[in-house]
């Protein structure tokens, strides 16, 4: 293990993704390359998969906010998704523990690598689409599809920043019933979950507005249900005008969060006092947009489809 706690583990057999819910590329123009990845992984036995260690360059270093290194980034270059960090749902009824209503699908109306982003695409089908045998709620098949990407048994981060540039679907008044979100999730199983960012559509009429974004810590999904949150909001403008940066500061006994680098929210020990029993060990990370839902409500008429969350780059760094 790193002193940054990263680690690129193999699946485990039977395992699928819990909780409640890259082609990394070479940055910049510089003829040198720095192998962060080279570093920190952790040497796997050799039946596990061979590990992809992605690049960045030595000029990237100077996009690290004061006192961070970059230790690992996804770009979205190229026009394929780096499969040997990213898991897609298909065919999952991943969210229907929130009533949610589309079929998260692995294909490329959903999820693609072009121009150098990533988009995620909520769409409302013509033909509804069969979500598995499993799709006990909608057996003949569901309205609205989607997409979630997640790095579960590829890689796994303890401690550190983790940032993300996006540009959000939620327009005011046309995008009711989606849910954009950034979160992780503890590799090895547990009670914690780290929402980075969550962002509700609205509605015509509906109370939520376009400017704000939901930071907040879970705890315990099984016995007694704990979370602290709060909802920044923009100063001018609104998270769909274009793109906007967001990022978590986890540290043992305290998570900072901010949003175009200015902080936003901090819980420690002091405000949280379980906060070191919810993050424990390495947690992976989590990309999707949801259609529908107990929190967002369900699409109207006026929610334009297909919505794209767009995302420009993911990074992590460390100390």
């Amino acid at each position: 293990m790193s002193p940054f706690g990263f680690t690129r583990s193999r699946r485990a057999p039977g395992r699928t993704p819990d909780g409640r819910r890259g082609v990394a590329r070479t940055i910049g123009v510089s003829t040198a390359t720095l192998t962060v990845l080279a570093l920190s992984a952790v040497s796997l036995p050799a039946q596990a998969a061979p590990a992809v260690q992605p690049t960045v360059s030595l000029a990237s270093a100077a996009t690290a906010p004061a006192g961070w290194k970059l230790a690992w980034a996804d770009e979205f270059s190229g026009t394929t998704l780096n499969r040997a960090v990213w898991n897609v749902a298909n065919r999952s009824t991943y969210g229907d523990g929130n009533k949610e209503l589309a079929c998260l699908m692995d294909r490329p109306q959903n999820v693609k690598v072009s121009s150098g982003l990533l988009t995620i695409a909520a769409r409302k089908e013509a033909t509804p689409i069969t979500c598995g045998t499993r799709d006990t709620r909608f057996p003949a098949g569901r309205t609205y599809t989607s997409a979630m990407l997640h790095t579960k048994n590829k890689l796994a981060f303890q401690y550190g920043r983790f940032e993300i540039r996006a540009k959000m679907p939620t327009t005011q008044g046309t995008s009711k019933g989606l849910w954009p979100a950034y979160w992780m999730r503890p590799a090895a199983g547990g009670i914690g979950e780290l929402d980075i960012l969550e962002l509700i559509g609205t509605g015509k009429s509906d109370p939520y507005s376009a400017d704000k974004v939901s930071q907040t810590i879970h705890y315990d999904y099984v016995g007694t249900h704990r979370k602290q949150s709060q909802v920044h909001k923009l100063a001018s403008g609104n998270f769909a005008d274009g793109f906007h940066n967001y990022a978590v500061e986890w540290a043992p006994g305290s998570i900072k969060w901010f949003v175009d680098g200015t902080l936003t929210y901090t819980r420690t020990l002091s405000t949280t006092s379980w906060i070191d029993k919810a993050f424990v060990g390495k947690f992976y990370l989590r990309l999707n947009m949801a259609v529908g839902g107990t929190w967002p409500g369900s699409p109207d008429a006026n929610t334009a489809f297909p919505a794209n969350y767009q995302v420009d780059y993911v990074r992590v760094f460390r100390r």
